[in-house]
């Protein structure tokens, strides 16, 4: 990754935890704690379009994913998607999957057109909408 895309990386995820935490001190915090990650083995980020993607190893074929970024619309977030699916089975993924309570990803994954089945699950204390695809 050169430096420019670094820069771009680190603007989209600033900008991503600013938003959702609301300060300056718990974003830089959140940043940290999304370095630390990437750092060991087993999680990356995707960098596609205006969209970060935290891929996460859960086991052989298996990866978690999460969405950071803030400045998206729907279409174009739904062909992130779709690119996101089409690299994650070239480098040899299985499954793989996300979760959100937010029940607007169930459309989303719908405007991918790609195989994500639906299914709920407790994480935490929370029940959320898990979103599983098989390659």
């Amino acid at each position: 990754m050169d430096e420019q895309e670094q820069q771009e990386v680190y603007r989209i995820a600033s900008e991503y935890f600013l938003q959702e935490l609301g300060s300056e001190e718990r974003a830089q915090e959140a940043l940290n704690k999304l370095a630390s990650l990437v750092q060991e083995e087993g999680a990356k980020l995707v960098h596609i379009g205006d969209v970060l993607f935290l891929v996460i190893v859960r086991g052989q074929g298996v990866v978690e994913v999460h969405t950071i970024g803030t400045q998206v619309n729907p279409r174009e977030l739904a062909q992130n998607f779709v690119e996101l699916a089409a690299y994650l089975q070239n480098i040899g993924v299985k499954v793989g999957y996300t979760y959100s309570e937010d029940n607007r990803f169930a459309r989303l994954a719908k405007m991918t057109g790609l195989p994500i089945r639906q299914t709920k699950a407790v994480i935490g204390d929370k029940q959320v909408n898990v979103y599983i695809m098989e390659f």
